[in-house]
């Protein structure tokens, strides 16, 4: 009976033993969502080395002995400048080829199309940390230390062969673009639901997400919770969907996109170049919401040329007073046949009208051109002249008559 109590209580140490699992840290100073992580999932960090370190050497001489560990974490910005790339790669390969642990890299602020990251991503190393706020920090470590880590769809955004490919016809996104303008806002707003508004509110935040050097998010900022929903998914379009929950934050091929309106000052702290409001519909605003469209640096509506949406067109221009003296405004029509165009334009007088083609999915970005013109002037140090101020005035009596 004592032989058969002491093998109970060897079976438990044995069971405590393989519940708790070990990690070792190297980074640039302490990484405190990390702490607070391991803390919560009761995992031990045996090792933690804070200092600038060339990636060689501390393999070498610090860390010869990494057996018997579930998680080694790197931070970047411990080797960045004392180590290259190619060190870099050479002894992540090496760790990866020789040791069963999780390898997790912290590469704060790294962006989409970063080369690193994407050979990361090509040597198997899906656990990637981008993160710059610490509620995404934690969200990105607590995902990565979990039983499954970062998935292979999660991590594809980083991959090089993702991004759009230089073409000798016309490109939708132009290379020489500079990062020159900090904390643009950016309005968008429906005349009424199903016209397209988050639709475009995505394919704008793309559009963004392709110019390499800047940074922007999406804020949903309406009640339909199409963002917030995206969490029950896995992926969409064989794109990994990464959900943040303490951040409120649903990311897509890396694009960043917020649902919670209550987290605004940690969004905005982040100082992303262009923060894209997607309103939602114009009869949902109160005056406060309508008021803070309109403040926004550039403003753009949805709208279409059905019979019955013309009601909604004019609830718009009432509700909102547009007059064409508004600074910055653009009309973004969709579904709109090519023969027909010509005949809005006018109708529109002197407004800053433009059309989408056909968008079935919000993901895939078409022919957005005219984009380059708009928001040229926040992406690159080009003079742009004022426009004139002698503008055809908006004749709304005439364009609903021409629709009866």
């Amino acid at each position: 009976m004592e032989d058969e109590n002491n093998l109970n209580v060897n079976i438990e140490q044995e069971d405590v033993k393989k519940k708790i699992k070990k990690l070792i840290y190297v980074g640039k100073s302490r990484n405190d969502m990390l702490e607070t992580i391991v803390a919560e999932q009761n995992i031990v960090i045996i090792t933690r080395l804070l200092n600038e370190y060339n990636i060689t050497d501390i393999f070498r001489e610090d860390l010869r002995a990494i057996n018997n560990i579930d998680y080694l974490v790197l931070d970047l910005s411990a080797f960045v400048n004392s180590s290259t790339n190619e060190e870099i790669l050479k002894n992540l390969d090496k760790l990866r080829g020789n040791f069963d642990f999780k390898i997790i890299i912290i590469a704060s602020g790294f962006r989409r199309g970063n080369e690193l990251l994407a050979q990361c991503f090509y040597m198997g190393i899906y656990n990637l940390v981008t993160a710059q706020s610490d509620i995404q920090m934690y969200d990105q470590l607590k995902i990565c230390l979990s039983n499954k880590g970062m998935s292979y769809a999660q991590a594809s955004q980083y991959r090089l062969d993702m991004l759009p490919q230089k073409s000798s016809s016309k490109s939708v996104i132009k290379t020489e673009f500079k990062k020159v303008k900090q904390d643009v806002t950016v309005g968008v707003l429906g005349i009424t639901r199903h016209i397209g508004t988050t639709t475009w509110a995505i394919n704008l935040l793309q559009f963004f997400n392709e110019i390499p050097n800047v940074k922007a998010c999406l804020i949903e900022t309406n009640k339909h919770n199409d963002i917030s929903d995206l969490s029950e998914l896995t992926e969409v379009n064989k794109m990994g969907i990464e959900h943040f929950p303490l951040a409120g934050e649903i990311r897509i091929n890396g694009m960043e996109m917020f649902y919670d309106l209550s987290k605004i000052g940690d969004i905005t702290a982040q100082k992303y170049n262009f923060y894209v409001y997607d309103f939602g519909e114009t009869a949902e605003l109160t005056d406060m919401e309508l008021a803070s469209f309109l403040n926004k640096d550039i403003k753009f509506i949805v709208l279409g040329t059905c019979p019955w949406e013309y009601k909604y067109i004019s609830n718009t221009f009432e509700k909102l007073r547009i007059s064409k003296e508004q600074d910055r405004l653009y009309f973004i029509y969709n579904f709109v046949k090519k023969e027909e165009q010509k005949e809005i334009r006018s109708q529109m007088g002197k407004f800053n009208v433009y059309f989408n083609e056909y968008q079935p999915d919000p993901f895939q970005l078409k022919s957005k051109e005219y984009l380059e013109e708009i928001l040229r002037r926040y992406l690159s140090n080009s003079y742009f002249e004022e426009e004139s101020k002698k503008k055809n005035k908006f004749n709304l009596k005439r364009l609903l008559k021409s629709r009866k």
